[in-house]
């Protein structure tokens, strides 16, 4: 197993609750992002201890291979890992964005598109997200509302609390607002366009650039009654919440010793824990190990991990990521 070091992202809307969960106070009180597992180029995550200390995600998948990231991970995407796992802390509104598909994304910049999803990990009571179209939109009116800048009254407002869940597929307009803390997974890529951002300044006085053109040309201007997932957790085994394409995510609320079995997924697996403590034990395969994973934390377990033993200090979950 591996633990990396995160990249944390300062930002205009970014707080102080991600140095408080992850207990690093000395950090500033802007970090808008924490990259827990990154192999995009200039923002990787890298190896914190161990043999393979200071590796990054694309190093291990050369030297490992298909022992690292599975079979069919490998034959689909190489030793490029897939996927980005982030925490973002919303102090105040973030911009409203969209994200292009792997079509688009691959003529106009190069790169994957971004398919993702959203766990709130943490909301005060007032906290809600901005999450597709309310009404269907017409592109002209689209046009229309993004030059008055009124474009987010045309955003459905969900109010959230801790454990809701959001997908969000290339094409959905979306926002995180003032007041949650959210697990984010999604492809790996960095791409989004920003439709509306409050007409608010950078630190050097500076307003962020916009995308509405770019936008214009990949939204899904049809509106949904009900965005979020809804979901029955089971305890001590998994409860799938999304599954895409690109990654399949499972809820996993343990309240007692938890043996699973990951060798079936032929898939690296990344473990997030969003609530309590556990200890993870890897005895098969690539790095074989023991962590301690608090909230907060996360592990990557290579795809040849085999069989895994979970056992929580108190009540507590965790996100289980891989790829279909």
């Amino acid at each position: 197993m591996f633990i990396f070091k995160e990249v944390f992202k300062e930002t205009i809307w970014g707080g102080d609750r991600i140095a408080a969960m992850k207990e690093k106070f000395h950090l500033c009180h802007d970090i808008g992002e924490s990259w827990e597992l990154s192999g995009i180029e200039g923002h990787e995550t890298l190896v914190v201890e161990g043999r393979d200390k200071g590796k990054s995600l694309k190093e291990l998948s050369e030297e490992y291979g298909r022992l690292f990231l599975g079979n069919h991970v490998y034959d689909r995407y190489g030793t490029d890992f897939p996927l980005l796992i982030k925490f973002i802390d919303a102090h105040e509104d973030l911009s409203i964005q969209v994200h292009p598909d792997d079509v688009v994304a691959k003529r106009r910049h190069g790169c994957n598109g971004k398919a993702e999803m959203w766990y709130v990990v943490d909301a005060t009571p007032e906290a809600r997200l901005l999450v597709g179209f309310d009404h269907d939109m017409t592109s002209n009116e689209y046009d229309e509302a993004v030059c008055k800048g009124v474009i987010a009254g045309n955003v459905r407002s969900h109010s959230v609390k801790k454990g809701d869940v959001f997908f969000l597929p290339p094409g959905r307009v979306h926002a995180a607002c003032k007041g949650v803390l959210l697990a984010e997974i999604q492809q790996s890529s960095d791409v989004t366009y920003r439709i509306y951002d409050y007409g608010r300044r950078d630190k050097d006085g500076k307003t962020r650039d916009l995308h509405t053109k770019e936008a214009r040309e990949v939204l899904d201007f049809t509106s949904d009654n009900d965005y979020r997932t809804h979901y029955k957790y089971k305890v001590n085994e998994p409860t799938g919440l999304v599954s895409c394409e690109y990654f399949t995510t499972d809820l996993l609320t343990v309240d007692r010793i938890v043996h699973l079995d990951i060798s079936a997924y032929d898939s690296f697996c990344i473990f997030i824990c969003v609530e309590g403590e556990v200890a993870i034990c890897q005895s098969e395969g690539v790095n074989p190990g023991k962590e301690t994973l608090k909230k907060g934390h996360t592990v990557l377990l290579p795809a040849d991990a085999g069989k895994v033993t979970i056992t929580p200090s108190t009540s507590s979950k965790l996100l289980l990521v891989r790829v279909p």
